[in-house]
């Protein structure tokens, strides 16, 4: 499962099976997307996955990329620069460290070919507002003109999308982020076990991760039981409980640890 690392497709594809999957004990798993070629892109996206087969209930934290805070042996900058430093293990240990969560796996792969899954998937249904249909008609052009109002998304639309900054913020993208990954949950629910079956021998492959065959092959079963009225979804830092600051010519967000940790605490064990 340790190849080099290609694409988001192969993140949003293990994303699907996690968040349709049930286990006897809640299984967090830390999802990332990587903003360049290779293995030394910066994470670009960092989301914990947290599954409960209790509840049943499933949870997504964001982390967004410009927290500034302490890396193990490297002092204080950006998160997103934890897994140039030391990967998908460095990464783990300055989120368990700063923010008090537990991990119990990881999954890496680069962003860069979303489209790819999102067009074998049909596509993925998207409400868009009217900023960012706009933005996306004047960056892609051509057919179809996008509105305002749900809009089916081919790929390189949705890749682009999940993208957008310019007309907010990093919260409001990885917002956008995390709605993809919605519409990927609800799309992989209307199809066949041979399609998915299909998609997870195709994308897997391109996966780093520690997860197990064992965790693999338990999932894949129950990727098309995804209930999206139990997935609940939170991003860090909190409202409240950050600054904003430019720390040696970077524009950062501050975050107060120990309000972020207590948020964070309190969205995993809300009833």
């Amino acid at each position: 499962m340790k190849r080099a690392l290609k694409n988001l497709a192969a993140l949003c594809c293990a994303a699907l099976m996690l968040l349709g999957s049930a286990r006897a004990e809640a299984l967090n798993v830390l999802l990332i997307g990587l903003d360049g070629d290779g293995e030394t892109g910066r994470s670009d996206t960092m989301m914990l996955c947290r599954i409960d087969e209790e509840s049943g209930e499933v949870r997504l934290a964001s982390f967004l990329r410009d927290l500034y805070v302490r890396i193990p042996g490297y002092g204080r900058t950006r998160l997103n620069a934890a897994y140039v430093y030391g990967g998908a293990p460095l990464l783990r240990q300055t989120l368990e460290e700063c923010f008090g969560v537990t991990i119990d796996r990881s999954l890496t792969v680069n962003f860069s070919l979303l489209k790819s899954l999102v067009d074998d998937m049909g596509g993925v249904e998207i409400t868009l507002t009217q900023a960012e249909a706009r933005h996306l008609n004047e960056t892609l052009g051509g057919a179809p003109d996008l509105k305002e109002g749900a809009q089916l998304l081919d790929g390189y639309q949705a890749l682009s999308y999940s993208r957008i900054r310019k007309i907010d913020s990093d919260f409001q993208r990885t917002q956008r982020q995390q709605n993809v990954i919605r519409a990927l949950v609800e799309r992989a629910r209307s199809l066949s076990w041979i399609s998915l079956a299909r998609l997870a021998v195709r994308y897997l492959g391109e996966v780093e991760t520690d997860l197990s065959l064992g965790d693999l092959s338990a999932l894949l079963p129950l990727a098309r039981q995804a209930d999206l009225s139990n997935l609940q979804s939170a991003r860090v830092p909190f409202e409240g409980a950050y600054e904003e600051a430019v720390i040696d010519g970077m524009q950062v967000l501050v975050p107060d640890l120990e309000a972020n940790r207590a948020q964070l605490a309190a969205f995993w064990d809300a009833p």
